[in-house]
């Protein structure tokens, strides 16, 4: 049974060149008040706070918030990238993430040779990846730049091949970071198509995005995050009438 579960998750982030020293590591920090502790050493951002949150097999999570509010940061401790300074993180399921254009893409290689790198880290062997590169490559619709690395790609270019890549595997778990405001309209109608294929299996979505559209189409529950911190999670429609009343002072009407 697919599930993610975040217990108490805190993830203080640090800045300046600590930042850059090597592989992140958490470090458990002294709580402040402050979202950015300088007061020691080099800073810390703290990215998180204090998150719990249980999402089962079936459920479609819109993340919300204003921007720096951390529905990025904890898509990324969902996937694993990031692991929490405190707090507890389980997560069973294949996961599969589309962030910003070519994150963890390699920007030497090929788009062909990144559908290998991969489909191989998702776990997948060289016979399922041959059955489902054509497809991939169609989707992406890139042509001859497919051969080419993709330091050469628009980002157009990076986000039709990332997209085409994290839905093709039939993912336990999706974890997409504002893919639907990026790309032309052709893109994103055959993307709404592709996702409403996707969320029609059996598995985990959660998405992050300032749309209300996109929560409501694919979305059944909402979390609403702020200052690193979840103000709400359950049912989308309240979820969206509580944020837009907060951040513009008056209930939006029923959609």
């Amino acid at each position: 049974m697919n599930y993610i579960r975040l217990q108490n998750v805190d993830l203080d982030l640090p800045v300046g060149r600590q930042a850059f020293s090597g592989f992140f590591k958490p470090v458990q920090k002294k709580r402040t008040d402050e979202r950015v502790d300088t007061s020691k050493g080099p800073g810390y951002v703290h990215a998180l706070r204090d998150v719990t949150l249980d999402i089962k097999a079936g459920d479609r999570v819109g993340l919300i918030g204003v921007n720096g509010a951390g529905k990025s940061t904890l898509l990324r401790v969902l996937a694993g990238i990031y692991a929490p300074t405190k707090g507890r993180y389980e997560a069973n399921g294949r996961i599969s993430t589309l962030f910003v254009s070519g994150v963890g893409m390699n920007q030497n290689a090929s788009g062909r040779e990144n559908i290998f790198l991969c489909s191989r880290t998702l776990g997948m062997s060289r016979a399922e990846i041959r059955a489902i590169e054509q497809g991939i490559v169609d989707f992406a619709e890139i042509g001859d730049f497919i051969d080419l690395p993709i330091r050469t790609y628009s980002a157009g270019m990076k986000t039709r091949l990332g997209f085409a890549v994290a839905t093709a595997i039939r993912p336990e778990i999706l974890l997409i970071d504002e893919v639907f405001g990026v790309g032309d309209s052709a893109f994103r109608l055959r993307a709404n198509e592709r996702i409403q294929k996707v969320v029609g299996q059996a598995g985990i979505l959660v998405l992050a995005t300032h749309a209300d559209a996109t929560i409501t189409n694919f979305c059944d529950l909402v979390c609403w995050m702020d200052k690193g911190e979840v103000r709400y999670f359950g049912p989308a429609e309240e979820g969206i009438e509580a944020y837009r009343e907060a951040t513009h002072g008056a209930p939006t009407k029923s959609r």
